[in-house]
């Protein structure tokens, strides 16, 4: 118990990780398949220093690291760093913790003149886009860092085209491979498309009824969708040292807005839902004739309700499960038709990269069952929509609380359930983390690779893999730029 404080949110899997670790030829349970030549990329949710307010402290506010671990030719090396923000930088020079959280509020921190306004925490998503290594979180512009040294080299704006924010959830075009995104601002949505070297090609503004939390959205062939729900982000609350994520209901009278824009027109049309939710992450979208599907994990609430702003939610209270939910937006009628997909709580899901704005079969995610108070997922799942099945596996020994799969698929393959599952789980007995790969097409619950890491990788958000090629580009691009 690192901060002596009973909040989820600092102990067990989240537990902080304080070291800058390097590691070789690391331990290998079974064994890696020689086409994984790459690196997994992950965030952590991690804060350097003891919350201002350790009650009140959420999982979204930790500082940002990341974790890399290097695969090639069967071996395996691990790396982590701090991501060197300007934020972090003063509180470093503190000694302390300066900034207060924005999730749940605390005091407003006195802060020394020419710091940041806002603390950006990289924590939530990492990947090579735009032949850079960026780390991102939606409140923020993304940090570039080098894929090897895994060094900080300051905030990354597009070549000066996306000025403020960037969402952490971005989407890869399969057929182009243009990195699609948005920001958002109060009710203020801009959407954005950079080509494969970080150069933005299309944008579009529009409004929506509600100043909502756009944590992700999904695509189509020709659309983005987001939802505008009760789940707002006020900024000026976070000012006042108030809670920044609240629920309020009457900001969407009562329901959902599911909000298309076509990709190519910039036409936006509004589908109204008369229900109240939160989608926490998306599996996928796709059309058929005139519907749109989507599919996400929808929560009951999210954020703290507004008639408790004076006494926000304990970390205990946050999060509700998680259930699989499919909605069919019909262009023809203007109709919404919505219904559970699965009775088996879970978060994090992924599927194919190749299918994704096209018909999927199959989807994977972890768990979120309550099994054990202390951790938050337990479990990896493989949903085959058409056998409308879902198979569920535990961990080995003393590993539990997975993190969310990364789906790489198999090199020369066309089957979209053909690729490699990897999750980093948290190992109650060490305290430490192990990464283990998992063949899709044989699911079960003895991975093809277990590789224990030299520490831990607090449970947080979001990462990606990233081939060889890959990194070799973004080293050209760094030694061009002088950053080597």
């Amino acid at each position: 118990m690192q901060f002596d404080t009973n909040n989820k949110f600092l102990n067990g899997p989240f537990e902080p990780w304080h070291e800058e670790t390097e590691q070789f030829d690391l331990e290998i349970i079974g064994e890696v398949p020689q086409e994984l030549n790459g690196a997994l990329f992950r965030t952590g949710s991690n804060p350097k220093y003891k919350p201002r307010h350790v009650d009140r402290y959420h999982w979204f506010e930790g500082d940002g690291m990341v974790y890399a671990v290097y695969l090639r030719d069967g071996k395996a090396a691990y790396k982590n760093k701090w991501v060197n923000t300007d934020a972090l930088k003063v509180e470093v020079e503190a000694g302390e913790a300066i900034y207060s959280g924005f999730v749940n509020g605390g005091t407003i921190p006195a802060l020394p003149e020419g710091a940041p306004q806002m603390k950006n925490v990289p924590n939530t998503n990492v990947g090579i886009q735009g032949d850079r290594l960026l780390v991102f979180f939606e409140g923020g512009l993304p940090h570039q860092m080098h894929p090897e040294s895994l060094e900080t080299h300051g905030t990354y704006d597009f070549n000066g085209d996306v000025p403020f924010t960037c969402t952490a959830h971005y989407k890869v075009d399969p057929d182009t491979g243009n990195m699609l995104f948005y920001s958002y601002q109060g009710t203020l949505v801009t959407w954005y498309e950079a080509d494969s070297h970080g150069q933005i090609v299309d944008t579009h503004a529009f409004n929506v009824k509600a100043p909502s939390m756009f944590h992700d959205f999904a695509i189509s062939e020709n659309y983005a969708i987001f939802f505008v729900t009760p789940a707002l982000f006020l900024g000026e609350n976070v000012a006042k040292g108030n809670p920044g994520l609240i629920w309020d209901e009457a900001a969407t009278e009562g329901g959902v807005e599911i909000v298309t824009m076509h990709r190519k027109t910039h036409e936006v049309k509004v589908f109204r839902v008369e229900d109240a939710f939160f989608p926490t992450h998306f599996f996928n979208a796709y059309e058929e004739g005139t519907k749109l599907v989507i599919e996400a994990p929808r929560i009951e609430r999210f954020g703290t309700p507004i008639e408790q702003t004076n006494n926000p939610l304990s970390s205990h209270e946050w999060f509700k499960n998680a259930i699989p939910w499919r909605w069919e937006v019909d262009f023809a009628t203007g109709t919404v038709r919505d219904t559970v997909t699965s009775n088996i709580a879970g978060e994090f899901p992924m599927i194919n990269p190749k299918n994704l704005g096209r018909k999927h079969n199959f989807g994977y995610f972890v768990t979120t069952r309550g099994v054990a108070e202390d951790t938050m997922s337990d479990g990896l799942a493989k949903n085959d929509l058409n056998r409308e099945t879902v198979t569920v596996i535990e961990g080995l020994d003393d590993l539990t609380n997975p993190s969310e799969p990364i789906f790489v698929p198999r090199e020369g393959s066309d089957n979209e359930d053909a690729g490699y599952l990897l999750s980093i789980w948290w190992n109650r007995a060490t305290g430490k983390s192990e990464l283990c790969i998992y063949d899709t097409e044989d699911f079960g619950r003895t991975p093809l690779a277990r590789i224990p890491l030299p520490g831990r990788v607090p449970f947080g958000f979001h990462g990606s893999w990233a081939g060889r090629d890959e990194i070799e580009q973004s080293l050209k691009v760094l030694a061009d730029e002088g950053k080597n």
